[in-house]
């Protein structure tokens, strides 16, 4: 990489850190969401309605995966019916 190409960057991530656009943490430490369990938290993690409706057809992507069942089914419209409200109200 040329010299010049390394001046633009370093500036780059300084302006970055100036600016708060960017976090510097420590060598080695890293901030991952913890990952979900359960279907509700899953559910509920969905934050718009292509992100649900992602995981309500996610058979489309995998087959193997289990039906959901009928309480499911219902939880997945209800939350859906939710989304859609809320961003009624915002309107």
């Amino acid at each position: 990489m040329d010299q010049d190409r390394i001046e633009k960057i370093k500036a780059w991530v300084e302006n970055g850190i100036s600016s708060g656009r960017a976090v510097v943490h420590c060598a080695g430490t890293h901030k991952l969401p913890e990952p979900l369990q359960g279907f509700e938290h899953r559910l509920n993690a969905c934050a718009c309605i292509l992100e649900l409706q992602g995981f309500a057809n996610r058979r489309q992507f995998d087959p193997t995966l289990p039906r959901w069942t009928d309480e499911q089914r219902a939880a997945i419209i209800t939350r859906k019916v939710e989304m859609q409200n809320v961003k009624r109200k915002r309107k």
